[in-house]
C-alpha cells in the first residue's frame, strides 16, 4: 500500500473532504496556502507529480528534516498562469487537506484561519454551541461555555485579518472524532440550500 494512502486513512481524508466540499477559496486568497508556504509530499506522490510533468517536478527536492519525505518550495511550480492547481485531481495529500494541518498528537488535525479555515472555525463553533444548546448541563454552565466559543471565533477573527501578513498562526485543534460529526452536522444544514 503507497504511504500517502495509509496516511490518509489515519488522518480521516475521506472525512476532510466532505467537510471541505462545503466551501470555496475565495478569489481574494490568490492561493496562499501554495504560493507562501512549503508543500511536503510522500515518494508516490512525487512520482505521480513527476509523470504528470517531469520539468515542474524538478522543482521538488528531499526533505532534509524528514527523509522520507520530499519538499517544494513555494510557490508551488504545479501552478497554472491564473494561479490555480494544475494538477488539481491528482495533487498531494497535504495539498488537498489544506486548511487543515497533520500535527503531532496522533488525536487531533490543525485548522489554519485562511479565509476558508475561518469558515470552519465558524462553523464548527456553531455546531458546538448548537450541541451545547441541547445538553443538559446547566444554564450557567451554559452560557459560560457559549462565552468561551464566542470568544474562541472572535481571536480567529483576528488571525484571518493577519493571516496574509504573518508568518506563524494560532491553529485551532480539532479532534479527529469529532471530524465526523462536524461533517454530519455540515451536510445536514446545506441539505436544505
Amino acid at each position: 500500500m503507497a504511504i500517502s494512502l495509509a496516511v490518509k486513512r489515519a488522518i480521516r481524508y475521506d472525512i476532510i473532504q466532505n467537510i471541505l466540499r462545503h466551501y470555496e477559496c475565495p478569489p481574494s486568497c490568490h492561493s496562499h496556502c501554495c504560493s507562501k508556504g512549503q508543500i511536503h509530499m510522500f515518494e508516490d506522490e512525487l512520482k505521480v507529480l513527476s509523470s504528470l510533468d517531469p520539468a515542474r517536478a524538478g522543482k521538488i527536492t528531499t526533505d532534509s528534516n524528514s527523509p522520507s519525505l520530499y519538499l517544494m518550495q513555494a510557490p508551488c511550480s504545479f501552478l497554472n498562469d491564473i494561479g490555480r492547481c494544475h494538477v488539481y485531481e491528482r495533487r498531494p495529500t497535504v495539498c488537498g487537506m489544506y486548511p487543515f494541518k497533520v500535527n503531532t498528537s496522533g488525536t487531533t488535525v490543525g485548522l489554519q484561519p485562511c479565509p476558508v479555515g475561518y469558515l470552519i472555525i465558524r462553523d464548527f463553533a456553531s455546531w458546538i454551541i448548537d450541541t451545547l444548546s441541547k445538553s443538559d448541563i446547566s444554564p450557567e454552565e451554559r452560557s459560560v461555555l457559549v462565552d468561551e466559543w464566542k470568544k474562541n471565533v472572535e481571536s480567529y477573527a483576528l488571525e484571518l485579518s493577519e493571516f496574509h501578513s504573518r508568518p506563524v498562526l494560532m491553529e485551532m485543534q480539532i479532534p479527529y472524532d469529532e471530524l465526523g460529526m462536524l461533517s454530519m452536522f455540515l451536510a445536514s444544514r446545506n441539505s436544505g440550500k
